[in-house]
């Protein structure tokens, strides 16, 4: 036993005296090479109101499904610390049925709304194939 650890502990020895090549200048330039290419994408300057107002929709359904987590996940903690309690296990209950509610009027609101938009955008650019005759 003390001669396997006495050898552990030579090996470790060993490994911290030995040099070790930081690279830094290296995986300095790849951050730096990696924050360039992906802020390139992400800063983009020809952002129009259409591509600016879509990117607050994501973000507004972004936090609402966090929301939607946050009190689904409260309401079990609820439900289980609830020992039986009838008013608890009814808050409890009452709680996740109202976020599931909402989560099903938000998403619907955001189908039909994506559904009525994209109709109106492909009639607007629809051109007349027939010809006056």
């Amino acid at each position: 036993m003390a001669l396997g650890c006495a050898a552990t502990m030579l090996a470790l020895g060993f490994m911290a005296v030995l040099p070790n090549d930081a690279l830094a200048q290296t995986a300095t330039e790849l951050i730096t090479t990696g924050l360039t290419s992906t802020a390139t994408g992400t800063y983009a300057t020809d952002l129009t109101v259409s591509t600016f107002i879509g990117n607050i929709i994501r973000t507004i359904l972004a936090a609402t499904g966090i929301v939607f987590l946050v009190i689904t996940v409260w309401a079990g903690v609820l439900y289980m610390t609830a020992a039986g309690e009838d008013t608890k296990i009814k808050k409890a209950k009452g709680m996740l049925t109202s976020s599931v509610i909402g989560l099903v009027i938000i998403v619907a609101a955001y189908a039909t709304t994506n559904y009525v938009i994209n109709a109106i955008a492909q009639a607007a650019t629809q051109t007349s194939t027939s010809t006056p005759g």
